[in-house]
């Protein structure tokens, strides 16, 4: 008697992907709640404390929390800040040094992989031909 192992690759691809991009945009939007005190700037008549270099920015309009997001092409995940005029946090990781997004990636890198290996198993398929 023969065994097939199927092993469903699309399948594990598209969930994957889709566990990671959540996983991180919850990440990135947690690293935001958590206040990073720099300097204070009047903006529009009010104080806003301003994160400090090397931490994830601090919320001002909520524009950057509210667009964390990502993008499934095929089997590229994308993941980022902003809307299609603005990348917000291409802005903030390059020329702010605000590491919000990378700093996501690599908080969530053990859960990613544990998710990953558990789907992995999952779509692996033994069946009796």
């Amino acid at each position: 008697m023969a065994k097939k192992i199927k092993f469903d690759f699309d399948d594990l691809a598209q969930k994957a992907l889709t566990d990671i991009g959540n996983t991180l945009v919850k990440q990135g939007r947690a690293n935001m709640d958590k206040i990073s005190y720099g300097r204070v700037y009047i903006i529009g008549g009010k104080p806003h404390v301003a994160s400090r270099v090397g931490d994830s920015p601090n919320n001002l309009t909520g524009n950057l929390k509210a667009t964390i997001r990502y993008e499934i092409a095929g089997r590229v995940l994308e993941y980022g800040s902003g809307n299609r005029d603005i990348n917000y946090a291409k802005y903030l990781e390059g020329n702010m040094n605000r590491p919000n997004i990378t700093r996501a990636i690599v908080q969530s890198d053990s859960e990613i992989r544990t998710r990953v290996e558990k789907l992995f198993l999952e779509c692996l398929k033994v069946s009796n031909d």
